[in-house]
């Protein structure tokens, strides 16, 4: 207790110290705000409240897109609209750079850091980086459609042959996971079933959770679900060489970062295997979630439906039937990716990233103080009515033609440097999933007021029942 009291006592005077140093700077402001209670600062309402409400909560009350908080131990600035996804996205690695949460840090391996100052350098054979994966084609469209357009569309047929075959009822949620997670242990390590789906949940769930680690805590099962998913990895990695050594061509994804490396580019074993579990993680319940909340919508509006039959029946009629889509496919199945767009403005998975201020930054007439973070809130445009109005509807028109959302105003896969290297995957399996699913059933929600819970990723109470009609 005596610890306790100290630590709080010290906690105050340094935010204190803080506030005070900064406002003796003469012109410089704060932004608008508060820190919270002392020491959880308003960590709870960031974790346990829907982040929308969170963010528009304070918006209303301080009329500002900008606002301070503390968040996690830190001061934070929380930003959301157009001009700061501008602002940051054009400003990375100048004022801001990237910053992680303990539980990602933990998770994932990252090294810690602290106030700005740059990790102690790492010895050459040592050093983590992803840019040998970023470097790879297999990432690029054009990859994606080359070596694994044909294994993709294979996949999808074979899972509704084993899932929907012959059933008038299904719930979709769990399906669509369940299709995630294979696809997801064939592209990244090339194995024909899935593994591990109950650490994959675990270690997304642990992300964004209180980073005490104690039995039964969500964070205690991330950990041992982060071990567990690293220890397949260094397996499967194994598993390349030897097959590198016996003249095997392998194509899957992690085999092309394992030859990059035994091609002279040296990326250590567990660096790898951190990698390919944080692509993995990101790609697995996201696109599950879009699908699932996509096929919701489709069968509740016979229009949109319509529509999507008769764009993919054009699609198949040039390409020829039987022949899996290809990257100038894709592009042809405009509206599809627009109900695909609007899907995720209404039930976004990423709702932000955090950032680390490298210098005071001048932002809006406040400044935002060297070492604080910011909370890059990617979904804080998504149901403002200022920029999608009536945000509650459903409409893929506001992703068509000159309909388009302005400039920074909708980055579901974020903007600048560092966007989600994965976005073009997500496409290529939205598009692929749904083109073989309309030419095979025709369905029906059968909840169409469903409740959605999750306070930072949405997920479906009920799992998404819909009713089936075979074509």
């Amino acid at each position: 207790m005596d610890f306790f009291m100290q630590y709080l006592f010290l906690t105050l005077i340094t935010m204190i110290a803080s506030v005070y140093v900064l406002q003796k700077r003469g012109t410089k402001t704060l932004p608008p705000g508060s820190f919270g209670w002392p020491l959880v600062g308003e960590t709870y309402q960031f974790l346990f409240i829907k982040i929308e409400h969170f963010i528009q909560e304070r918006v209303n009350k301080y009329s500002s897109e900008i606002f301070r908080t503390s968040i996690l131990g830190e001061p934070t600035v929380v930003l959301c609209g157009p001009g700061a996804n501008k602002f940051v996205s054009t400003n990375e690695t100048k004022l801001v750079e990237v910053w992680y949460m303990k539980t990602q840090r933990r998770l994932f391996n990252i090294p810690d850091r602290t106030h700005g100052a740059k990790p102690k350098p790492k010895p050459k054979q040592e050093a983590a980086s992803a840019a040998p994966v970023k470097s790879l084609g297999i990432l690029k469209p054009e990859g994606i459609a080359r070596y694994m357009g044909n294994m993709i569309e294979s996949t999808i047929h074979q899972h509704f042959m084993t899932h929907w075959a012959g059933k008038t009822e299904v719930k979709v949620y769990p399906l669509v996971k369940a299709f995630s997670l294979t696809l997801v242990c064939q592209f990244f390590l090339g194995l024909d079933k899935p593994i591990l789906a109950t650490e994959f949940d675990n270690l997304h769930s642990g992300i964004y959770s209180v980073p005490v680690n104690f039995p039964g805590s969500t964070y205690r099962r991330a950990l041992k679900a982060a071990a567990a998913i690293r220890e397949e990895i260094q397996f499967q990695i194994k598993e390349k060489i030897d097959a590198f050594s016996k003249g095997q061509v392998v194509d899957d994804l992690l085999a092309h970062v394992v030859g990059s490396e035994q091609g002279g580019k040296y990326v250590p074993k567990m660096a790898i295997s951190n990698i390919i579990m944080g692509l993995m993680n990101s790609s697995y319940i996201p696109i599950a979630i879009n699908l699932a909340f996509m096929i919701k919508h489709i069968g509740q509006r016979p229009d949109i439906y319509q529509k999507i039959v008769s764009e993919h029946a054009d699609v198949t009629k040039s390409k020829g039937s039987g022949t899996a889509l290809d990257w100038d496919s894709m592009q042809k199945l405009k509206y599809t990716w627009a109900v695909a767009q609007e899907t995720m403005r209404l039930y976004p998975t990423a709702p932000g990233v955090f950032r680390e201020v490298l210098t005071d930054i001048t932002y809006e007439g406040y400044t935002i103080p060297k070492g604080w973070k910011i909370f890059w809130a990617l979904v804080g445009t998504n149901k403002n009515p200022n920029y999608f109005p009536e945000p509650e509807s459903f409409d893929p028109s506001r992703f068509e033609g000159n309909n388009f959302p302005a400039p920074y105003t909708w980055i579901p896969f974020g903007a600048g440097p560092r966007s989600c290297p994965g976005k073009d995957y997500v496409r290529f399996v939205v598009l692929s999933f749904i083109h073989v699913l309309v030419s095979k059933f025709k369905w029906e929600a059968i909840l169409p007021d469903e409740k959605v819970s999750g306070v930072l990723i949405p997920t479906p109470t009920e799992g998404i029942p819909i009713r089936l009609h075979p074509h």
